[in-house]
């Protein structure tokens, strides 16, 4: 919700070439955070699962941690700077990388700790305060650097008002355990690796944007890719943190053949869900993107939205479920090698199709790579678990999903504003999907929701007197 509101205030109140340098900081920032750290919060979290850890030891490696490597990003942005002359982006960017590793860093100690009400307000706060100082710090005028500035500022707030920065953050090199640091670089650096591969295709494309076209280019697919990415990754994301335990409980108490089966019904669940949303999305881009992006932003956003939306839905795929045949194999090699080929042939792509076809480029290297990870990742993964595709269910969703979008261009042009013919649309596509996939019994919903009213009903009957 913070991200859509931003969203909308930052491209009415900065240019292209300025949203432009914002975006491009943050994604890098996120990348060089994601490389200098993942090691670490994956290795803490197979080690600590396993109670071969106490709490003051993780504590003690992430507070050390966070500081040696805060040193040297510290350097190579300066150096960066000396070289290129932007000082300002440097520096944005290290403060960005700085104040993000420090609360990293904190909220992982509250979530080893158990510090579930810490953890809560401290997210709350840090949305709250950065969205406020943000969005005032860019109406008062300062455009990109008032951004950053927001971004800094709700972070070291929450840092300072919870005690954070003195109670966590003191270099303890005496108490620090060697033999502890030496497991996790051993275990979570190769686990890492596919995260920030699948970062660098995530990121690259922006960057090189950056790099080949200029900041107001970049800001404008920046805008163009954050708006459906926002939307199908929290739906896809949300359905995977309910979904995946279950498989695992599955694959444990009833075995393979069981959670293949569970597996297979989950994917279901997903194409259900995300093929349809990128649908409807189309369905409401001519009146709804204007609602929330500037002017200015608007034709890139409408005209680059199908490929995107591609692109998001094939990295859906991948993430969500091609990529939990390696982690269920435990093969995770498997999707160092996936993600490593695709990775490169995104950077190469880039490099001839910016160039040559501009926002576009970008998009279609990206769509390339991730295809490359669905269909490389799923001839790979089925090797050493399952990954069935259930073509009819499939069929009938995007018929579903087609006919859903078909109803919803039919509704005319009306004389009244954007934001009802928005709601109109999505009410109406909501309904004539829900029909759809009840008429083609996509899933058995039919059986499994009278299954459902069935048990309601034996419960209601035996809790009369």
């Amino acid at each position: 919700m913070a991200s859509f509101v931003v969203l909308a205030a930052y491209t009415r109140w900065m240019s292209a070439e300025e949203y432009g340098i914002f975006t491009t900081i943050l994604v890098v920032a996120s990348s060089v955070s994601l490389f200098a750290f993942g090691w670490l919060y994956v290795g803490i979290m197979r080690f600590w699962d396993k109670q071969e850890l106490s709490a003051g030891a993780v504590e003690r490696l992430i507070s050390v941690s966070v500081l040696v490597i805060a040193l040297v990003v510290g350097v190579l942005a300066a150096l960066f700077a000396w070289l290129t002359g932007q000082v300002a982006v440097a520096t944005g960017f290290f403060l960005v990388f700085l104040s993000s590793a420090f609360y990293e860093a904190y909220q992982r100690i509250n979530s080893i700790t158990l510090k579930v009400n810490h953890y809560l307000w401290a997210e709350v706060g840090r949305t709250v305060l950065t969205m406020g100082s943000g969005l005032l710090l860019v109406w008062l005028g300062y455009a990109w650097l008032g951004a950053i500035g927001g971004v800094v500022l709700g972070v070291l707030l929450v840092l300072v008002l919870s005690g954070a920065l003195w109670r966590h953050f003191r270099p303890a090199w005496r108490e620090l355990d060697g033999s502890v640091l030496r497991a996790l670089l051993v275990y979570g650096l190769p686990l890492s690796l596919s995260f920030v591969l699948l970062e660098i295709i995530h990121a690259s494309d922006r960057v090189m944007v950056g790099w080949l076209l200029g900041y107001a280019q970049a800001g404008e697919y920046a805008v163009a890719y954050n708006l459906p990415f926002q939307i199908l990754m929290m739906l896809t994301s949300s359905l995977n943190l309910a979904a995946y335990p279950l498989v695992i409980r599955t694959l444990e108490q009833a075995g393979r053949e069981q959670a293949e089966a569970r597996l297979q019904q989950y994917f279901v669940l997903l194409m259900g869900v995300s093929i349809p949303a990128i649908l409807g999305l189309l369905g409401i881009a001519e009146a709804f993107i204007p609602l929330l992006v500037g002017a200015e932003f608007v034709p890139s956003s409408l005209r680059l939205l199908p490929w995107i939306g591609l692109a998001i839905l094939a990295n859906c795929t991948y993430l969500f479920y091609v990529s939990l045949a390696f982690q269920l194999a435990e093969y995770t090699a498997g999707a160092v090698k996936v993600v490593g080929v695709a990775a490169v042939v995104n950077v190469l792509l880039n490099l001839v199709l910016i160039p040559e076809y501009g926002l576009l480029g970008a998009v279609l290297a990206s769509l390339a790579a991730y295809l490359i990870c669905v269909v490389y990742g799923y001839y790979l993964g089925r090797q050493y678990f399952a990954l069935n595709i259930p073509v009819l269910d499939i069929g009938k969703i995007l018929l579903a999903a087609v006919g859903m979008y078909a109803l919803m261009e039919q509704i005319p042009v009306l004389a009244v504003h954007n934001a009802y013919v928005v709601v109109l649309k999505i009410l109406l596509g909501m309904a004539s999907y829900a029909v759809l996939v009840w008429l083609l019994d996509i899933g058995q919903v039919r059986q499994l929701i009278k299954a459902r009213f069935t048990w309601a009903t034996r419960c209601s009957t035996s809790s009369l007197p």
